[in-house]
């Protein structure tokens, strides 16, 4: 608990410093997390007193109405073809949204129930009941009604039609999902990739996840991008592109038993200027022990290496997005797993070798607002252990510690939040 206090007094302290301008820090902290919307304070979650982590930056009315998420988000999130499905049922006044509430009498509707309603409708039935009566059924007719009531509905599918009418629906679903591959491909912008990742990193150091100075950035010459050794090892010229582009955290808070600085649980952040990390990139784990298991699409750029239960966050830089799963491989029944067939039973040990290409798609800077996102709004917790970083999952809490950690954490940044505020008040009373 100790180093928790000393990371955000640290913090605290340097906002009422006189020579410190809040300017700065806002700009260091860049977009919200929403594409074309600026940061105009240093806000995370709601007001003191307020529910934790539920109020959230003030940028747009859809940021204020998403729901809080568990695990394994923002690292796994719905794919391109869900996210698209949500998004359009947005945008489209549903009747099904429609608050009918109770009926008040108010009714627009014409109809007027006539006092023989009930009357005539009594009349109707006991007419139906007597023609269906005084009709006569065949034989035949009958020996059909009583052999189908033995083998079901006669509308009832059987069992290769049920299967053919699936099959239809995943044949729709992949048709779909390559269109919205082409869209996502065509929107790319690497520049504002990079630009999100950047955000996040910086916003992890204001934060207080990550030390002062502890990221890197372009262009990297101590150490470079050894891209004479990328080249041989496979990558496109796409991906070496990006390597030369993004920041990297330094390596003395990125090694294998670093986990206190960790935003994915057993996960370390990929850095292309480290050599060992640029041929782990072409087979990281569990690929590197599977025999003869080729390496990774050369379009394909880790941003993250798991350890044996940590997350694959993979770039494509062909499509612009990102393919991220945990490293037990991601699920079978998606849209993305069903576009490249089903798996026969002697053929899971060559599905595992490219289950990367079965992973959910997601448009890479989508991913990254969602996550900066996440932080912002106190969804995800920095500073402490990336297992407890969730506040409303006590799932991984094995001690009362932790949870103290937690709430400790939510309060003092709704403090240091409150803190800038006033401090932002005076210095307009003194610009006057």
């Amino acid at each position: 608990m100790e180093h928790l206090l000393q990371a955000l007094s640290v913090r605290v302290s340097r906002i009422v410093e006189v020579d410190m301008t809040i300017a700065s820090k806002a700009a260091a902290l860049g977009p919200c997390g929403r594409r074309g919307q600026r940061t105009d304070n240093l806000q995370f979650g709601g007001p003191t007193g307020s529910r934790p982590g539920i109020r959230v930056q003030r940028s747009s009315m859809a940021d204020v109405l998403r729901p809080q998420k568990l695990y394994p988000w923002p690292w796994g999130q719905s794919s391109i073809l869900i996210t698209a499905a949500e998004e359009e049922r947005r945008r489209v006044n549903h009747w099904l949204d429609a608050d009918l509430g109770e009926d008040n009498g108010d009714s627009d509707s014409d109809y007027v129930q006539s006092d023989s309603s009930d009357a005539s409708t009594s009349d109707s039935d006991e007419r139906m009941n007597d023609s269906t009566l005084d009709s006569d059924i065949g034989e035949s007719e009958l020996t059909y009604i009583r052999a189908d009531a033995q083998t079901g509905w006669p509308s009832s599918p059987t069992p290769s039609l049920k299967a053919l009418e699936e099959q239809a629906d995943w044949d729709r679903k992949i048709v779909d999902l390559i269109k919205a591959e082409q869209d996502v491909a065509a929107a790319y912008d690497p520049d504002e990739v990079v630009s999100l990742i950047t955000q996040l990193y910086k916003l992890l150091v204001t934060m207080g996840h990550w030390p002062e100075g502890s990221l890197r950035y372009p262009p990297h010459t101590d150490p470079p991008v050894n891209e004479e050794l990328a080249v041989q090892l496979g990558y496109t010229p796409a991906a070496i592109s990006i390597m030369r582009q993004l920041p990297y955290v330094s390596s003395n808070i990125n090694g294998w038993y670093d986990d206190k600085y960790e935003i994915v649980a057993r996960t370390r952040i990929a850095d292309y200027t480290n050599d060992h990390h640029l041929k782990e990139g072409r087979r990281p784990y569990p690929y590197e022990y599977l025999d003869d298991c080729p390496d990774l699409d050369p379009w394909l750029l880790p941003l993250m290496l798991p350890k044996r239960y940590g997350w694959h966050v993979m770039l494509d830089t062909n499509l612009g997005a990102i393919r991220a799963y945990d490293s037990e491989g991601p699920p079978c029944e998606t849209v993305e797993w069903r576009r490249h067939g089903e798996v026969p039973q002697d053929g899971w040990v060559k599905a595992r070798w490219t289950e990367y290409r079965r992973a959910a798609l997601v448009p890479a800077a989508r991913y990254f607002e969602e996550v900066i996102y996440a932080y912002r709004s106190l969804s995800r917790l920095p500073v402490i252990k990336a297992d407890y970083n969730d506040p409303n999952d006590n799932s991984f809490l094995s001690a009362n510690e932790e949870r103290e950690e937690q709430q400790t954490l939510l309060t003092l940044y709704h403090e240091w939040e409150e803190i800038v505020e006033k401090w932002r008040r005076v210095r307009a009373e003194h610009s006057k």
